[in-house]
């Protein structure tokens, strides 16, 4: 009998296919429920983007009477800490709407 004749042993059954995901901390159930008075962190602004933005520029410039540089830059700082983040960002989001030079585009320069 030559070797092109000769049966084949039979292949071994292979094991399930193993499979592998991401469930995080919690899928393992350590985290436990969210506690009753939590309360979400903001959102944060990339104010070093917001920085660059002519929107934003203009509106430091007519807030502040400055133009763009340090000084602005700590007015920036000085305002975020009197006001917070969010409200210096909510005052900023309203004066883009109204001016309406920027239809379509986000207070952060992001198409709508």
């Amino acid at each position: 009998m030559t070797d092109l004749e000769k049966p084949k042993p039979r292949a071994k059954q292979k094991p399930p296919t193993q499979t592998a995901g991401v469930t995080g901390i919690d899928g393992h159930g350590g985290m436990g429920e969210a506690p009753k008075d939590y309360v979400p962190i903001e959102p944060t602004v990339n104010w070093f983007k917001l920085v660059d933005l002519p929107a934003f520029q203009m509106f430091v410039a007519e807030q502040s009477g400055l133009t763009y540089g340090v000084t602005m830059s700590n007015w920036i700082k000085e305002r975020r800490a009197a006001l917070s983040d969010s409200v210096l960002y909510e005052q900023y989001a309203s004066w883009h709407e109204a001016k309406g030079y920027w239809v379509g585009e986000s207070p952060l320069g992001c198409l709508k």
